[in-house]
């Protein structure tokens, strides 16, 4: 079990999240919810999480808790291929430059 601090933590991160991209803030049930949290912090890092968070407020219009914490996983599997597609990509544009420079 997730020290409790870190699962409010997470939740209140959320809330905040939501209040800085200019929406309401979220009616969560912070003692309900903070299961779903227990579950994300004993599956994943909590700095993996916070990273996941805000690319997840990056791609969403409209983020809600229950779709975060449902689909952390996947955001973080997203996140990785999208990282190691942009490092590819690079090294293909930096492969194609010596090529044309010969």
């Amino acid at each position: 079990m997730a020290d409790r601090k870190d699962r409010f933590a997470l939740i209140t991160r959320f809330e905040r999240s939501c209040k800085m991209k200019g929406m309401s803030a979220p009616t969560i049930n912070k003692y309900n919810e903070q299961w779903a949290a227990d579950a994300l912090l004993e599956s994943f890092d909590i700095d993996d999480l916070y990273r996941a968070m805000e690319y997840y407020f990056s791609i969403q219009e409209r983020p809600t808790w229950k779709a975060f914490a449902n689909n952390a996983g996947r955001l973080l599997e997203s996140m990785k291929a999208s990282k190691e597609d942009r490092e590819f990509r690079a090294e293909m544009r930096h492969k194609a430059k010596e090529w044309v420079n010969g």
